[in-house]
């Protein structure tokens, strides 16, 4: 985390906006106080593709057919003290 006065901010603002994209936070003071946080935005989140999520529960329910909930029971349970 970098500290830099506001006024450094104006001369530095394209240096700083580098190393905020490289992760860093900088923290514009003025008179020695906290005014503002620079830090880069988070990066966009990938959009979920449900058709996909679909087929691939479509095959662990096929893949587990045949399991009796006694079995599913016992591997809950398994490697537990009980």
């Amino acid at each position: 985390m970098r500290h830099v006065s506001i006024a450094e901010a104006r001369e530095q603002f394209d240096e700083l906006i580098a190393l905020a994209r490289d992760g860093e936070t900088i923290v514009l003071t003025e008179d020695g106080k906290t005014v503002v946080e620079l830090k880069a935005a988070p990066a966009p989140r990938r959009p979920v593709d449900i058709e996909a999520l679909q087929r691939d529960l479509a095959e662990l329910r096929s893949s587990i057919q045949g399991v009796t909930l006694e079995e599913l029971m016992s591997y809950r349970h398994e490697g537990h003290d009980r």
